[in-house]
């Protein structure tokens, strides 16, 4: 295999012209242009992968829709260890909390917003690359794989 940097406008094309859920880059460029061939050998998947793949993080609304969802669907998938997210704060600021009021306290415009289907409310006023940071923080600290860690961070920026 030989790794090629593309722009996002075609990385973009070739996601919506995935036709099967382990189909490849090459698998699409490959009907796309008409090459024929063997379709390349299934991904490896992670525990994220559905996750990531699924409409309601795929049509969330920017950073952090995606940053809330991939939160919301990890919490379904580790509720009962969900509480360690609380040990995880900034400076000065509160990240994680159980009420919005905890996360408004710790600072000016932290902007809170309830994580889908839990109790669990997080500070989403950050730059992009704090948000990735804090996920980073959050997947490990939960036992995720390498992969998954990676493929999540970088799935609320895409």
């Amino acid at each position: 295999m030989i790794t090629i940097e593309i722009e996002k406008d075609i990385y973009d094309y070739l996601l919506k012209k995935v036709q099967t859920f382990n189909e490849s880059p090459s698998d699409v460029l490959r009907r796309e242009l008409a090459l024929g061939g063997s379709p390349t050998r299934a991904r490896e998947t992670h525990e994220l992968e559905e996750v990531l793949n699924s409409s309601k993080v795929k049509h969330a609304r920017g950073v952090v829709g995606k940053f809330v969802e991939i939160l919301g669907a990890v919490y379904m998938q580790k509720k009962g260890e969900f509480d360690l997210v609380l040990s995880i704060r900034g400076r000065g600021r509160t990240y994680f909390a159980k009420s919005k009021k905890e996360i408004e306290e710790s600072g000016n415009t932290t902007q809170p917003k309830q994580i889908p289907g839990s109790p669990y409310w997080a500070m989403t006023n950050s730059p992009t690359s704090q948000k990735q940071a804090v996920l980073r923080e959050v997947l490990e600290s939960l036992g995720y794989s390498a992969k998954a860690v990676t493929a999540a961070v970088n799935a609320i920026a895409a």
